[in-house]
């Protein structure tokens, strides 16, 4: 008998962490005004020429935020919850370019004539880099070339 009610207060409290973690995941649309001021200085710096199309705030298990703002052009942008980028996807179109370490726009240069960054994407690890041709390269956290990406 002690057994089975060890039992169920486990499973009661593996049911109440399920709900805590399903209520507290959220997505809600947000004023871009309501951005951290990190990313509404990115946004204004290098995508001033379009407009916002809306921008949703993700909370996650109570402690983490992001940020997802579509451009009318269909640019998604992603920041973290300070506010800095970790995606920009133009969604097969070019993206602006200032923001790419040097060392990446120069290798994509010189190895890939002819062809734009369409997506890049940042993480601890390095950059993900998509270009016009299809292409995915990755990069070490230093802009270093690492290997095309399969």
């Amino acid at each position: 008998m002690k057994k089975l009610i060890n039992q169920i207060k486990v499973l009661s409290v593996m049911a109440a962490l399920f709900l805590v973690t399903a209520v507290s995941a959220q997505n809600k649309i947000i004023s871009p005004n309501e951005l951290p001021k990190k990313a509404q200085s990115f946004l204004n710096k290098h995508f001033s020429n379009q407009t916002i199309s809306f921008v949703t705030l993700d909370r996650n298990y109570l402690m983490s935020k992001e940020y997802d703002v579509l451009l009318a052009n269909g640019t998604k942008i992603e920041f973290s919850s300070d506010g800095a980028w970790e995606e920009v996807d133009g969604e097969l179109q070019t993206i602006p370019t200032a923001f790419i370490p040097t060392s990446i726009l120069q290798y994509v240069k010189r190895s890939f004539p002819n062809t734009q960054i369409t997506k890049i994407e940042k993480d601890r690890s390095g950059y993900d880099v998509k270009i016009s041709n299809g292409i995915g390269l990755e990069f070490n956290s230093q802009g270093v070339f690492k290997r095309i990406d399969d």
